[in-house]
């Protein structure tokens, strides 16, 4: 038995799946049942989202007229970028940027291992 999903189904596995969300466009007087997203696994980090949409999204390629695909601001992307840069964006909306921001640099808390190896 061939199992289908909402359109609505296919964008929440994305975002389970993938960590990033999306909106599918279906074309006008196309069924709103889709084939499930089945991928169990994110798709790797480096992959750009140009390479995720060409392997990830074939069995919707004559169903979906278009997606589009938001950072964790909630704003569309303006052009093709690596996965892990926008899953990254999801994390700063949440809790701010991704580099550290306890001062241990500045704080004179990080040690130089070249030098204390001369040292021993």
């Amino acid at each position: 038995m061939l199992v289908m999903a909402t359109k609505k189904q296919v964008e929440d596995a994305i975002f389970e799946r993938e960590g990033f969300k999306v909106t599918l466009e279906l074309f006008e007087g196309k069924k709103s049942v889709l084939p499930p997203y089945d991928w169990s696994v994110m798709a790797p980090q480096r992959w750009k989202v140009s390479d995720w949409k060409n392997a990830r999204l074939e069995p919707y390629r004559l169903l979906v007229k278009g997606i589009t695909i938001y950072r964790g601001d909630g704003t569309p992307i303006p052009r093709d970028m690596q996965l892990g840069n926008l899953r990254d964006t999801y994390f700063e909306a949440q809790y701010g940027p991704i580099k550290s921001s306890s001062g241990a640099e500045e704080n004179g808390k990080v040690v130089d291992l070249d030098k204390r190896r001369h040292k021993a």
